[in-house]
């Protein structure tokens, strides 16, 4: 396949098209291979069990909304109130117009629910991680607080693609070590003088492995090399932890991490996202941080309907949400297991891998379980190992029993169809 892209790419283009010949002889291949991803209309919500597609009604198994909180009626009912007040945009930036008198509660609220002293936030998630990097990392100003290339950045393998092009944004060199393997991080943590300015990045849940990220041995080696500690809890933050407050929380190092980085349009159902630390670090992350002083702040809408939404994660509600996201995830695991399916992970944590194996066959997987009803894209290489295409499967606290059993069956039905199972 790739010999017959270089080919492609390398023929004569003509003169219509020689200024992006090269851009759309790619999209024509990766269409006639049939790897062009899809982008489904819904009609309805998308966060929803069940959603709209085609003018039919479908099952949705790939929604990251984890406790059903988008569509809350304390969210809405939030949002409501701060769209009332400010309509629909901030105006600007924090720095100029937009800091206004909710945001600096979503700031409060992100960073006690977390269990840290302070938070800063971003509208997405995207932002905070491309922020963080070259602020930790490179001068702000004049060689300080740490000169340029001075540092090095300790990424996991399977960190996430915003955590990437983050690091990228640093001039620190990049040791990337193999996913959760504790004695590959410490041989490249050995290569270089405790005095040097280090980093560690890593996730708290890695959802397309199906487990924990190994927080309490990074911790331990953090502490013995002297490194800066952060943690992307992105799939975390509220759905785990026995208050929501996420993977440290569950594992006990909440003190241990640095920096604590997550999002809301996850378990939380808005959009944005943050940064939570000790208060100086996020005082100078304020000025220093350019996609924060540089765009737009969070929408009040949006931070009016996060605020209920880490309250209602922190409260009873959250607690029993949490169970009956676990008890769903069990209950669909258990059913697809018993058919032949291989699941990656050990059950911690709600998302379920199904292995679908080869590239081609898991869009046709795809397709085939849409027909029955089922939407689930497929993760395929370069986003994982090559032949190890996998269906990130999210089950939702707000799915039945009696859904999880069509999607079961859909499973079941289409796996015997290709022999994946």
């Amino acid at each position: 396949m790739l010999n017959e892209l270089k080919f492609l790419l390398d023929s004569k283009t003509s003169k219509e098209t020689e200024k992006f010949g090269n851009i759309y002889k790619l999209v024509s291949f990766i269409k006639k291979e049939k790897i062009f991803p899809g982008y489904e209309v819904f009609e309805t919500a998308g966060t929803e069990p069940i959603v709209r597609c085609g003018g039919k009604d479908i099952l949705m198994l790939s929604s990251n909304n984890y406790l059903g909180l988008s569509k809350h009626p304390k969210v809405i009912a939030g949002a409501m109130k701060q769209l009332e007040l400010h309509g629909g945009g901030p105006g600007g930036s924090r720095f100029l117009c937009g800091n206004v008198e909710i945001l600096e509660e979503l700031d409060r609220e992100v960073a006690r629910v977390v269990g840290k002293e302070d938070a800063i936030t971003f509208p997405t998630g995207y932002m905070a991680n491309l922020a963080v990097f070259q602020v930790i990392m490179d001068p702000f100003m004049s060689g300080v607080p740490y000169s340029k290339g001075s540092g090095v950045i300790f990424s996991d393998e399977n960190n996430h693609a915003t955590i990437v092009d983050g690091c990228r944004l640093s001039t620190a060199k990049k040791e990337i070590f193999k996913h959760n393997d504790m004695a590959d991080l410490e041989k490249r943590l050995k290569k270089y003088p405790v005095s040097k300015h280090k980093m560690i990045v890593t996730e708290g849940v890695f959802t397309l492995d199906g487990h924990f990220g190994k927080l309490k041995e990074i911790v331990a080696l953090s502490k013995k090399y002297n490194c800066i500690l952060m943690v992307d809890d992105a799939h975390g933050v509220g759905v785990i932890g026995s208050a929501g407050g996420g993977t440290p929380q569950e594992l006990g190092v909440v003190d241990d991490v640095d920096i604590l980085m997550g999002s809301f349009d996850k378990t939380i159902g808005c959009m944005g996202g943050y940064l939570a630390g000790n208060k100086k670090l996020i005082e100078y992350l304020r000025v220093a941080a350019r996609p924060y002083m540089f765009s737009s702040a969070v929408p009040a809408v949006l931070g009016g309907g996060a605020i209920e939404s880490f309250k209602v994660c922190a409260s009873k509600e959250g607690s029993a949400l949490r169970k009956k996201l676990m008890d769903n995830s069990k209950y669909l695991r258990d059913k697809l297991e018993l058919v032949g399916f291989k699941i990656l992970g050990d059950g911690s944590i709600s998302v379920l891998p199904v292995i679908i194996g080869d590239e081609n066959k898991s869009i046709v997987f795809s397709n085939r379980v849409l027909e029955e009803g089922v939407y689930i894209p497929c993760f395929r290489w370069p986003a994982v190992p090559k032949g190890q295409a996998r269906a990130r499967v999210t089950v939702m606290a707000t799915h039945t029993n009696k859904q999880l059993d069509r999607v079961a069956d859909a499973f079941e039905k289409v796996g015997k169809e290709l022999e994946i199972i």
